[in-house]
C-alpha cells in the first residue's frame, strides 16, 4: 500500500474512530479455530442490498473490500470474482453448500469468502418533533417612595411609584419543530472458510453519516477496526 493510500485509509479510520464515540459499538466474533496464517486470499462472494434500496450491496462491497486490503488480506477483484464464477457456472449464494464452496475456493484460488448484507441504509431525512419550548415572563414590583418639599412655608408630601424589582414566572408551550435526522447504515458480514465451510468471524457495525454511501463506509471501517482489534487481543497475527 503506497504512502497516499495509507494516508487516506489512515483519515478514514480517524473519522470512524471520532464518529465510534457516538455510534453503536462495532460487535465481531471470532472462531476459536481461525488462524489468520491460513487465510490469506479472500474474495467477496456476496453483498445483499438492503431491501428497497436498489445497488446499495455493491456500495457495500466496494467500501469493504478496501478495509480488507487495510487488515492484510489479498483481495480478488469483485469483478474478476464474477466473471470467473460465471466462466465456470458456478452459483454462489448465501446458502450455499461445503461443494459449491469448495468449488467457488478452487475457481477463485481463494482460502475463505466474505458474506454480507445491509441491515439498515437509511438517507437523511426531516421530522417533525414537538419540543418543549419554555418561556420566561417577567412582571415588575413595584414600591413607593416619599418626597417632601417645601413651599412658602407649605410642607407638600408626594408618594410616587417605582419599579423595585421584577418577579419572574417560566411557562411552557410544546411547539413543532423540524429536525434534521443523519443517513444510516448498518452491515453484517462473515468469513467462510471454503475448505470447511465454518464461519472463521462474523461482525456487525453501524454508523451514521451525511449520506448512505459515507456511512457504509464508516461502518466498514468501525467493523474491520474492531475485528483487528480482536485479532490482537487473541495473540493472532493480522496477516
Amino acid at each position: 500500500m503506497n504512502a497516499t493510500r495509507s494516508a487516506g485509509f489512515l483519515l478514514v479510520l480517524a473519522a470512524a474512530a471520532a464518529l465510534a464515540a457516538c455510534a453503536t459499538p462495532a460487535v465481531v466474533f471470532l472462531s476459536r479455530s481461525y488462524d489468520a496464517r491460513h487465510v490469506k486470499r479472500v474474495a467477496v462472494a456476496v453483498f445483499d442490498d438492503y431491501p428497497g434500496a436498489q445497488g446499495s450491496g455493491e456500495i457495500a462491497a466496494a467500501s469493504f473490500e478496501k478495509y480488507l486490503l487495510w487488515a492484510g488480506y489479498g483481495l480478488i477483484e469483485r469483478r474478476q470474482t464474477r466473471q470467473l464464477l460465471q466462466e465456470q457456472s458456478v452459483a454462489l449464494s448465501e446458502d450455499a453448500g461445503p461443494d459449491v464452496m469448495k468449488e467457488a475456493g478452487q475457481v477463485l484460488g481463494v482460502d475463505a469468502l466474505v458474506f454480507g448484507s445491509l441491515t439498515n441504509f437509511m438517507n437523511t431525512q426531516e421530522q417533525t418533533a414537538m419540543v418543549d419550548m419554555p418561556q420566561e415572563q417577567a412582571e415588575p414590583v413595584y414600591g413607593q417612595v416619599e418626597t417632601v418639599s417645601h413651599n412658602h412655608g407649605t410642607t407638600v408630601k408626594t408618594v410616587q411609584p417605582f419599579v423595585s424589582g421584577y418577579s419572574y414566572t417560566e411557562t411552557h408551550q410544546m411547539v413543532p419543530e423540524v429536525q434534521t435526522v443523519p443517513a444510516r447504515a448498518a452491515l453484517s458480514v462473515r468469513l467462510v472458510d471454503v475448505q470447511s465451510g465454518e464461519v472463521l468471524w462474523s461482525g456487525s457495525a453501524a454508523s451514521d453519516g451525511v449520506d448512505p454511501t459515507a456511512a457504509t463506509e464508516q461502518a466498514a471501517a468501525m467493523l474491520m477496526q474492531a475485528l483487528v482489534k480482536r485479532l490482537k487481543k487473541a495473540d493472532l497475527p493480522a496477516h
